[in-house]
């Protein structure tokens, strides 16, 4: 087992650039829905981990629900496997839960908790989980009426080095904030969705907290090849089944930012350094399905700053994320 506790880990980060591993747990089908990215065999997996870890990436993102514990499972493997020097932080989540008859739920009960904690554990092959979060619970959770200290109990016990909550949206992470909840938030931030700025970045919290940027890719619709091409997702892929009001304003929208595809790196390298030079955001989490989509990431993490023209020039083509994104009045 690798000990690896201590405290706040933005302060132990060399790079910005972290790595998503949703897509590690494959297409994960639940009733004949696919939760996941898609087929991916544990091979590539592990060459993808252990390129990401030797490469110098320190900041490993999963979840126990990922391919129902097969992602956090890669995760550990690939630390055991990988020649590494750096040190690395492994944030996981709980919370969301699959029932007797096929179907999910969530279970944020301490007895969970505790649960959760031990198996994630065991799978990562770990004495401590740097970063818990709990996954994705209501924007309208009751905080008023939640009880943190089980959380503080882990982290006095070195089993838990920090906690907080990844976010269904923007909204939720501030109602976090505003409760005082933990000292880490998981959040959407990319070219398509900046609410970060405007939502949480003057909060009175903001300082308390670490703040995770995930999709910065925009579920892959920024992407070059969407510039031109119309995509198609297997019926393996979760994309497939989102809502298409969501896939076309994604895909439009990126559209409109076709003038990055003209810099060094093209559109998806320029919204990711998009997300990377943001002070607000302590570490970003795009995903990868291949070695070559790692070493893409660390090749955009290399770029200069996007300057403030073209900061501008983003803000002006997508002003804002549509309306039935935003909370009813």
């Amino acid at each position: 087992m690798t000990k690896t506790c201590s405290h706040r880990f933005s302060n132990r980060l060399h790079q910005k650039l972290g790595l998503g591993t949703w897509q590690l747990g494959g297409p994960n089908v639940v009733q004949g829905k696919a939760m996941g990215w898609g087929e991916i065999n544990e091979e590539e997996s592990l060459d993808i981990l252990v390129t990401a870890l030797e490469s110098g990436i320190q900041f490993i993102d999963t979840a126990d629900s990922y391919g129902k514990g097969l992602s956090e499972k890669m995760v550990g493997k690939a630390l055991r496997t990988a020649n590494f020097t750096q040190d690395v932080i492994v944030c996981t989540k709980f919370g969301n839960v699959y029932l007797p008859d096929g179907s999910t739920g969530q279970d944020f009960s301490v007895e969970h908790l505790m649960a959760s904690v031990k198996a994630s554990l065991d799978r990562l092959g770990r004495d401590c989980i740097d970063v818990l979060l709990m996954h994705s619970p209501p924007d309208n959770f009751d905080w008023e009426n939640y009880d943190s200290h089980p959380f503080e109990d882990l982290v006095r016990q070195g089993l838990v080095r920090q906690y907080g909550v990844s976010s269904k949206s923007v909204y939720g992470a501030k109602r976090v904030m505003d409760a005082g909840f933990g000292s880490v938030i998981e959040v959407i931030y990319n070219v398509l969705d900046r609410r970060v700025d405007e939502i949480l970045s003057h909060h009175p919290q903001r300082e308390a907290y670490d703040i995770i940027g995930r999709v910065p890719l925009g579920s892959g619709f920024l992407s070059d090849r969407w510039l031109t091409e119309e995509p198609h997702f297997g019926e393996d892929d979760y994309r497939t089944y989102l809502a298409d009001r969501d896939k076309n304003w994604m895909l439009e929208n990126a559209r409109k930012l076709a003038f990055l595809a003209d810099l060094p790196g093209g559109l998806s390298a320029n919204a990711l350094r998009f997300s990377l030079q943001n002070p607000q955001i302590a570490v970003v989490i795009p995903g990868a399905r291949s070695v070559s989509q790692v070493h893409a990431n660390l090749s955009a993490s290399n770029l200069p700053a996007i300057g403030q023209d073209l900061v501008d020039r983003i803000v002006q083509a997508v002003p804002s994320v549509p309306d039935w994104w935003k909370p009813s009045k």
